[in-house]
Parts: C-alpha cells; sequence; structure tokens
C-alpha cells in the first residue's frame, strides 16, 4: 500500500512537472510572439521614418528635355524659364489622376499665365494621350512623355525617385525643384502650395 502511494506522489509530482513545463513553454511563446510583433511594428515604424526622400539629381533649367505626347517636338524644363512652372506626373493607370488632373486643370486656368502647367505620362503602357483628352489638358497644357528606366520612368523614377502616381514638381522662374510632391493634392492643397511656393494666389 505504501509503495502503491509512493508511485502515485511520484506520478503526480512528475506531473506537476510536466505541468509547469508546458505552463513555461506557452509563456515564452507568448512572450516570443509578443516580441516578434513588437519588433514587426517597430521595424515598419522605422522603415517609413527613415525612407529615403527623393534624389533629385539635376535640378537646373536644363534637367529634362522629353518627346511631346501629342506630337514630334520635344518639351523641356527650359522651355517655361522666367515663369514658376508646376510639372503634373501622370499615368493611365492612375486611379488618383481621375480626379487630380481635372482639378489641376481648373487651378490652371485660375492662375492663367502666373505659373505654366506641364503634364509628363509616365510609367505608362497604356494610353496616356487618351487620358490626357478625356481630363481636357491635352491641347491646353504641353504634354511630355517620360522615357528611359522601366515603361517610360527615367524621369519620374530615375531622377525623382517616385514610387507611384501621381506625382507633382514644383519649379521656380529659373527651373529650379523647390518642391517634389509625391501623391495627390486636392485643388485647395494645390492653391495652397502655389500661395506658398511662389506667392501666386487668385
Amino acid at each position: 500500500m505504501a509503495r502503491s502511494s509512493n508511485k502515485q506522489r511520484r506520478d503526480q509530482r512528475r506531473q506537476e512537472v510536466e505541468d509547469k513545463r508546458k505552463a513555461e513553454a506557452r509563456k515564452r511563446t507568448v512572450r516570443n510572439v509578443g516580441i516578434a510583433g513588437a519588433i514587426g511594428v517597430a521595424l515598419i515604424g522605422l522603415l517609413v521614418v527613415l525612407w529615403p526622400e527623393p534624389e533629385i539629381g539635376d535640378t537646373t533649367a536644363t534637367a529634362w528635355d522629353l518627346p511631346e505626347l501629342d506630337g514630334d517636338g520635344r518639351i523641356a524644363i527650359s522651355d517655361f524659364r522666367g515663369t514658376p512652372t508646376v510639372a503634373a506626373f501622370f499615368a493611365s493607370w492612375c486611379e488618383v489622376c481621375e480626379d487630380e488632373i481635372p482639378e489641376y486643370l481648373a487651378v490652371s486656368q485660375q492662375v492663367e499665365d502666373q505659373v505654366h502647367f506641364v503634364g509628363i505620362d509616365t510609367q505608362d503602357n497604356g494610353s496616356g494621350l487618351g487620358d490626357a483628352e478625356r481630363w481636357g489638358i491635352a491641347g491646353v497644357w504641353p504634354l511630355a512623355k517620360d522615357i528611359g528606366g522601366t515603361n517610360g520612368s527615367g524621369l519620374s523614377t530615375g531622377t525623382f525617385g517616385a514610387r507611384g502616381s501621381p506625382m507633382t514638381v514644383f519649379y521656380d522662374e529659373n527651373g529650379t525643384v523647390v518642391h517634389v510632391q509625391q501623391g495627390g493634392l486636392s485643388a485647395q492643397q494645390l492653391l495652397t502650395a502655389l500661395d506658398q511656393f511662389f506667392g501666386v494666389q487668385v
């Protein structure tokens, strides 16, 4: 009877030890998952903070010279020397451009000759000209076609480090870049930028 009782106590202790080991293993797993999650969140935050700014490269008036989107000529930033210029980069696949470009057109008509606007079709295998016509900028703005790089993205990704579309580049009257906007702008935000960078008001 005593021998059986001793065995039961040993079995009970073994079970307690095993239960404790399993509980500690579960705690370690939960802790490790929590640590891994926290590290993941921290790394994502660090990546956002440390994501490199676009490399602007040559920001002089001769920075680019591109073929026309709707003709056989060429369009260069130097063509607009003497007046601030807004270069609106767009693509046929860009959903944000559907709203942004018509709003930019309305602003360009408000500011008239105080600011030049030029459209640049980039990273695009589609019908950029068709979209430009639908948005109403064909025949109103000079339109250029980005070249080089992947899918014609030499200027947008090569010079400005674009990670998508749309993108807007603001040039002063000397053709020097004063701001690169990654992502969309509303008409009001664009007007605010024109006032901030060039003192243009309507």
